[in-house]
């Protein structure tokens, strides 16, 4: 008779208990969905089917089950009430058990589904120590992966217990040879259980060990295809946690989604090689170039440096090929993207650099890849030579000198011509990109709007790469004969009853409405600009553009514009007509613009009747 599965919780001994502050969750708590997303998916692109050319598929979805449902659930009761009994004076643990059993009461319990396809599945039995199997589910702080793989001190396990109420997470996979495995691991506090004490760490199975007969496992939690499901019970499903997780897969994988060998599903939302770049233009368009979310700088940045900015390439001794993209930017960023082979950005450096750029640096080579990878601590979120005592000072040593040749060949263009000062940054105080006090010589960001961007600093000195050609004076009309005069007259009254039959009136001031503009494309001689429009009253109104230079400002000729729901508003001449504002709400237009000269934009509204 096959023994009916359960949670189990091995006996302490007498020796060691565990309390609620578990470090390999805690590591992942705050932000738990940035960090769910990047660990869960770097595992998932390792895991790809050998010699597949498709790409990786990660979806997230969540789903509700009854109690019935739930494995174990009148078992797992059961511990967490012994679980708060036991630590009856410790305050965390009384707010955690009071929450846990409110989830596992209710009717229902949220689950997040996390799949993958196209992958190999977790390999090995319940022993195998060099499977991945052992290594994710029944071990902590191991792992089977080889040294070139992300994730191979077996930290990253930890988040998805961080984003579950319970701390519970059940696995299901499917190997390509048909072979199935269901465990079900809870992360809780120690607890007595007939004056037996036992550890805080159980699993849901038999005897400790895995389900393998699909008849034995849940059907909610089958497996159909090779692969491997992750299922958090009790999921924090708070408000915006989509968004939260898309920000994740944005900025730790875009790399990855552009060179199609990742694809992302949350929900009903797919991120692919094809939206990338409108799903990064919505999510960060309007953010800062510089926040302080890891890896620093937005991604949008880094995205358009490998899409338009200036590629090099390089062979290095330790590191073998490398490429290095180079981006001019609006505003200052400085920072430098650095990504391996897994194509996750690992984090971002700060080079640098007298003028406002966004830097990625990319290691391609299995040898360099290897190396890399050897110099990352357990969160895989920097490079640290001393980690690889064999080649990791001459390896970081090779991609400093490499990024800053490249920096070298760069030059700023500025109004008043080209400044070209080859190896500047040798008379520039030492930046190794650790250093972010003050003093450093390296300016932070503080919060406050690019004058580039800005509507309301429009007025200040700015800094093209082309001089805009202004008229710096009209002609005015003296002496002329009686004709002429009428002429002139003639036209000042056409004037008069254009400007009378126009429904604008008041403009609005700078705390009713305010405007960035940024410079998506350039095609030969149309510009295309992204205008973010805010208003803090509801109103209807007029747009004006006008080209802002440093000698004044001329009328411009639009001859595209569409919002970001793909409504096309009315427009003539330099004018958007009727946009309907509301109020707090941030809205999107892509203008294109008849220029073959880069140009800052001033935008004026004006409320109509």
């Amino acid at each position: 008779m096959t023994k009916e599965p359960t949670w189990e919780f091995v006996t302490t001994g007498g020796g060691r208990e565990d309390g609620i502050h578990n470090s390999m969750i805690e590591h992942f708590t705050g932000n738990y969905n940035y960090h769910l997303a990047r660990e869960i998916i770097q595992n998932s692109l390792d895991a790809k089917k050998d010699g597949s050319d498709d790409p990786v598929l990660v979806t997230f979805k969540l789903e509700e089950f009854t109690r019935k449902e739930f494995p174990g659930q009148s078992e797992l009761l059961e511990v967490l009430n012994a679980c708060k009994k036991y630590y009856k004076s410790d305050k965390d643990t009384q707010n955690f058990m009071d929450d846990a059993l409110a989830c596992i009461k209710g009717e229902t319990i949220p689950f997040l589904r996390i799949s993958d396809f196209n992958t190999k599945g977790l390999l090995g039995l319940d022993n195998d120590k060099k499977g991945g199997w052992y290594n994710l589910v029944k071990s902590t702080g191991a792992s089977s992966k080889d040294q070139g793989e992300g994730g191979s001190f077996g930290i990253g396990k930890g988040a998805p217990f961080a984003a579950s109420n319970l701390r519970v997470v059940f696995y299901s996979t499917k190997t390509e040879k048909g072979f199935t495995k269901f465990q079900g691991i809870a992360e809780l506090v120690s607890h007595e259980v007939d004056k037996d004490i036992k550890r805080g760490v159980g699993s849901f199975g038999i005897g400790q060990g895995s389900l393998q007969n699909p008849r034995d496992i849940p059907e909610n939690f089958w497996r159909k295809e090779t692969g491997t499901d992750i299922f958090i019970a009790s999921y924090k499903n708070e408000k915006g946690w989509q968004k939260n997780l898309i920000k994740s897969i944005l900025r730790n994988f875009w790399y990855a989604i552009s060179n199609n060998d990742l694809i992302v599903k949350v929900e009903n939302i797919q991120i692919n090689q094809d939206n990338l770049e409108k799903l990064l233009t919505e999510h960060f368009l309007g953010e800062p170039f510089k926040a302080y979310v890891e890896p620093t700088g937005n991604p949008l940045q880094y995205y358009l440096a490998i899409k338009n900015g200036t590629p090099f390439e390089g062979k290095l001794h330790t590191l073998g090929n490398v490429k290095f993209y180079f981006y001019q930017t609006e505003e200052q960023l400085n920072y430098v993207s650095m990504i391996r082979k897994s194509h996750m950005v690992i984090y971002s450096r700060r080079f640098t650099f007298p003028g406002n750029y966004a830097g990625v640096f990319i290691c391609d080579d299995d040898k360099g890849n290897k190396e890399l990878r050897r110099m990352e601590p357990p969160a895989h979120d920097k490079w640290i030579p001393e980690r690889n005592t064999e080649k990791g000072a001459k390896a970081m040593e090779e991609i400093i000198v490499f990024i800053r040749d490249c920096l070298d060949k760069m030059k700023i263009t500025k109004s008043s011509g080209v400044l070209d000062i080859p190896e500047l940054h040798k008379y520039l105080p030492y930046d190794d990109g650790e250093n972010t006090g003050e003093g450093d010589g390296v300016s932070q960001y503080t919060g406050e709007e690019a004058e580039e961007e800005s509507s309301k600093k429009i007025q200040k000195k700015e800094i093209f790469e082309e001089p805009v050609v202004i008229s710096p004076f009209k002609v005015t009309v003296v002496n002329t004969t009686n004709i002429e005069g009428k002429k002139e007259r003639e036209r000042e009254r056409k004037r008069r009853e254009k400007k009378k039959r126009t429904k604008s009136k008041r403009k609005f001031d700078e705390d009713e409405f305010q405007s960035r503009s940024f410079l998506m494309k350039r095609t030969k001689n149309l510009l295309e600009y992204m205008i973010i429009l805010k208003a803090e009253i509801s109103e209807r109104c007029n747009l004006k553009l006008t080209a802002v230079g440093e000698e004044g400002s001329e009328k411009l000729k639009i001859s595209k514009v569409v919002s970001a729901g793909g409504h096309t508003p009315h427009f003539t001449g330099n004018n958007i007509h009727s946009i309907n504002l509301e109020e707090g709400k941030e809205m999107k237009l892509n203008v294109t613009i008849d220029s073959p000269i880069k140009f800052s934009l001033k935008i004026d509204a004006y409320a109509l009747q």
